[in-house]
């Protein structure tokens, strides 16, 4: 065995203990320390992510209210609705009849079992107030209804009013949807 000194034996305590607590640091503390700093990162990362979900998850409950609201609307609405006469009616309802350049009717089948009839409607020379007040009704009508597409240029014969064509949709499930006038009106 070796005999050392007192100043030795401190020497090799200290240095033993300087190494142990290097290693503690080495092993146990500056990986700790970098984990936190991930770890701080990665939930600033998580927390955006959650953030985002709740955007999407509001955004999916309002899609999915406004889905059982036109589910409702669709099976309270009389089997029988035709989209081409209802839109008749609202543009005699506002005077547009004699506004009327053509009138189309489509019937699409979106799905097996889903069919959408589209009514292309091409307006002349209507006022900016008219236009907006027949769209406000068709929006606002308890058919399951929606304008699907809308182009607006001016009246090249008269600055002050407008010609437009719309579109219109109204989905309809797997009934007899076929039985729709496909004819062009003028």
């Amino acid at each position: 065995m070796l005999l050392l000194t007192t100043r030795e034996r401190l020497l090799a305590v200290g240095l033993t203990a300087a190494v142990g607590v290097w290693l503690l640091y080495a092993l146990a503390v500056r990986p700790a320390c970098q984990r936190i700093r991930t770890l701080e990162r990665v939930i600033l990362e998580k927390q955006a992510e959650l953030r985002t979900l709740q955007a999407k998850s509001v955004e999916y409950v309002a899609l999915r209210k406004d889905f059982d609201d036109f589910r409702t609307r669709a099976a309270t609405q009389d089997p029988n609705f035709q989209l081409l006469p209802y839109l008749e009616a609202l543009i005699g309802k506002h005077g547009l009849t004699r506004n009327i350049a053509a009138m189309a009717p489509e019937t699409l089948q979106v799905q097996p079992g889903c069919f959408e009839t589209v009514v292309k409607i091409d307006l002349q020379g209507i006022s900016l107030k008219q236009l907006v007040g027949l769209l406000r009704e068709i929006e606002a009508s308890e058919v399951c209804a929606q304008i699907g597409s809308l182009h607006i240029h001016r009246d090249p014969e008269v600055e002050t009013l407008l010609d437009s064509t719309i579109e219109i949709h109204s989905p309809r499930p797997g009934q007899n949807a076929l039985a729709v006038d496909t004819g062009e009106r003028r």
